[in-house]
């Protein structure tokens, strides 16, 4: 036990998990209806305008949702992976939030809370005492 280092999550760490945990979870829930949408019964199987990202945007919400999971368990275990991941997620998560946003027949709260959650992420993420700013360096 003596050559163990024990690491200690600071509060910016453990605000950031819980984040990226409630993104991973609300994600699941928000992007099945968009899937389930493509899926339903009388949908018109060539769409045009901006309807032709509801595919796409359910498919990578849900991508999104399920990798916030995995990335979470990463920077809980202090694997050296697990932050710039998190920095690729939450961009794509607030690049995800705009598209979401042109989407006709779309709840708007919805891509607000994704960008939201990604832009508190980030900053929790570059806000902590142990990560060192560029004018710092």
């Amino acid at each position: 036990m003596q050559g163990m280092i024990q690491r200690r999550h600071s509060l910016g760490s453990i605000v950031t998990v819980v984040l990226l945990g409630i993104q991973g979870v609300l994600g699941l829930f928000f992007s099945l209806p968009l899937l389930a949408g493509l899926l339903a019964p009388g949908r018109p199987v060539i769409v045009s305008g901006t309807a032709i990202f509801a595919g796409p945007a359910g498919g990578v919400s849900l991508v999104v949702a399920l990798a916030s999971l995995i990335i979470t368990w990463g920077l809980w275990m202090w694997k050296p992976w697990a932050h710039q991941r998190t920095v690729l997620l939450e961009v794509i998560s607030l690049a995800l939030g705009a598209f979401e946003l042109m989407e006709p027949g779309i709840n708007r709260e919805v891509p607000l809370a994704r960008m939201i959650i990604a832009a508190l992420i980030l900053i929790c993420l570059y806000a902590s005492p142990s990560v060192r700013a560029l004018s710092r360096a």
